[in-house]
């Protein structure tokens, strides 16, 4: 794959965009970006169209590799969701259901041809949340969660009614997995005591009329699931997941993964030694492996065979996002959200070496790798933080190359290339191209931003060659020792009062010195300086201790604070000359 025909789109409060990839990150011909009010701007799986949901209509854009070029504009008012076919045959679009004057609720889903732009069928669907219907890789058919049932239906031919309907009592969501022979998990919540299932049919004995499940599993404390297939659909990981930890540990419920087989022929628990919630799990693109990162943060992340058994441990890390590339040889592990957006990329072939690099990818809410494993692509995106909204694509070495930077961004990722071969990774690491004239001026200006500060000099040392740590430890035993006096109290001293008596004491004799009484007074003095500056000391080591638990954590310092951690040495070196 060449990288100039990798290929990005973003949508935006004002505007739209689909930009070229590297080297250029020129604007793509034949669309012009100045849509206001675009509610979704999504790619196709294969990257072969592209649609946005407008006021009035929706736009069906034909994508290519020297630009994109509308094909259709179709009649759909107020489209909230689109979703396009694995090959981009058919599109769906869902609006708002609304009642009639007779009573019923309108088709609010409509499934388009995206080649001629007509309409081949129409559903009631009132819940956004799992409303597209699930076709299969090769398009031939797709299925619908209809009344406790599951429904199959072929395309082309809607009209003929469904092929295919397997009973599943109560089921609350379902997933079509991929490959050349298709199955279909459906997972059933616990009621009225009884546990959850999970229950995996074959669409083949589907279409002969069987409802026997090939593989099934039953949970308790499963209130919701999500399921992953493996790119070869042999095999699926489930993680179950209740809104409240009966134990009290969590605030935010309680997690658990499990592994199925497709076939039946094996299932198991995924153990995991660590307390605290599943943050993320993900399969190897190779689909013999995954990792998981678990447990309360910092979280460990391990990577497993596909038979559940361990194969190595990543350490511990502020982390809850895994991203393989589409060759499944460089893989990420970042902490997005509330942590910090620290990015750390691992050779899968090297993992014995540590990662490959990490770079900081702060206040991100989107990550992608590009279809040809090389590039990574981050957006800080609204309504999240309406701050600084825009892209950044990061080299696999971690080198940034190219910032966009767009008020209000919503939504950005590459252009898909399901289906297409993928590239294969290159055995040594490729070189990063040179930054775009955007990421070099940002570049530039972090690095000015960073350079070191000079510490601290009192006035008084500024001019006189003095450095500030003689300063400090100048020699506290020559100041004045004068006791205090008050504004005022020196001219009300020997204030006369008129007709008060004279209470002026008679002279004493002097009193005779007592043996080291100055010197005693002296040392007193110096003892009680020095250690006042010890607590001092002592005190700031603290607070430096505090800020290095931080940085070590995963937060991110301001440069003040780091310019703290520095002066460590120098305040331990004055602390052991005042011991």
């Amino acid at each position: 794959m060449d990288v100039a025909s990798l290929q990005w789109a973003y949508r935006a409060q004002k505007s739209l965009g689909v930009q070229a990839g590297v080297p250029d990150f020129a604007s793509v011909p034949g669309f012009d970006g100045a849509h206001q009010g675009a509610r979704v701007l999504k790619y196709s799986p294969n990257g072969a169209r592209l649609a946005m949901a407008m006021d009035g209509s929706v736009r069906v854009y034909d994508v290519q590799e020297q630009g994109v070029k509308l094909q259709h504009e179709l009649p759909v008012a107020k489209a909230m969701e689109l979703a396009f076919s694995p090959r981009g045959k058919y599109l769906m679009t869902w609006e708002r259901p609304v009642k009639t004057d007779s009573g019923a609720w309108t088709k609010n889903l409509c499934v388009w041809d995206a080649a001629t732009g007509a309409q081949v069928g129409q559903f009631e669907r009132r819940q956004i949340e799992g409303w597209e219907l699930q076709f299969t890789d090769r398009e031939d058919y797709c299925v619908r969660q209809g009344v406790n049932e599951l429904q199959v239906w072929e395309p082309q031919r809607f009209a003929n009614g469904t092929v295919a309907r397997v009973p599943v009592e109560h089921m609350q969501m379902f997933d079509v997995g991929p490959g050349a022979q298709p199955a279909i998990a459906a997972f059933t919540p616990e009621k009225n005591g009884a546990p959850a299932f999970v229950r995996v049919f074959a669409l083949s004995s589907m279409l002969q009329g069987q409802s026997t499940p090939t593989a099934q599993k039953s949970f308790f404390k499963a209130d919701k699931v999500t399921i992953k297939w493996n790119q070869a659909g042999s095999s699926l990981l489930v993680m179950t997941s209740t809104d409240h930890d009966q134990t009290g540990k969590s605030y935010y419920g309680e997690t658990n993964l499990y592994m199925l087989s497709a076939r039946g022929d094996f299932d198991c628990r995924v153990s995991l030694d660590k307390e605290g919630p599943i943050h993320d799990f993900a399969w190897n693109p190779n689909s013999r492996e995954f990792i998981v990162i678990y447990g309360y943060m910092p979280a460990k992340a391990v990577v497993f065979s596909y038979r559940v058994n361990m194969i190595c441990e990543l350490g511990t890390q502020p982390r809850n996002l895994i991203s393989y590339n589409p060759q499944g040889r460089l893989f990420c592990l970042a902490g997005f959200g509330n942590l910090a957006g620290t990015v750390d990329v691992w050779d899968r072939e090297r993992l014995a070496e540590g990662k490959l690099c990490t770079f900081d990818a702060s206040n991100s809410s989107v990550l992608e790798w590009s279809p040809d494993g090389q590039f990574l692509l981050t957006g800080t995106l609204s309504p999240r933080l309406r701050v600084e909204n825009g892209v950044k694509i990061w080299h696999c070495s971690g080198q940034l190359v190219h910032v966009n930077m767009v008020d209000e961004m919503y939504a950005a990722g590459w252009r898909p290339q399901r289906f297409a071969p993928v590239p294969e990774f290159p055995k040594a690491l490729p070189a990063a191209p040179a930054p775009s004239a955007a990421a070099a001026a940002l570049l530039a200006k972090k690095q000015s931003a960073s350079k070191p500060v000079g510490a601290y000099r009192p006035p008084s040392a500024r001019h006189s060659g003095v450095s500030t740590s003689d300063y400090l430890r100048r020699d506290l035993s020559d100041a004045p020792s004068a006791p205090y006096v008050p504004p005022g109290a020196a001219g009300r001293k020997n204030r006369k009062v008129p007709g008060a008596p004279d209470k002026t004491p008679a002279p004493k004799a002097a009193p005779k010195p007592t043996m080291g009484a100055a010197d005693i007074g002296t040392n007193h003095s110096e003892a009680g300086a020095v250690e006042k500056k010890l607590r001092n000391l002592t005190k700031k080591l603290k607070a430096i201790e505090q800020l290095k638990e931080r940085r070590d954590r995963g937060e991110t310092l301001e440069q003040t604070q780091l310019q703290k951690i520095d002066t460590e040495a120098d305040i331990r070196r004055e602390l052991a000359s005042l011991q």
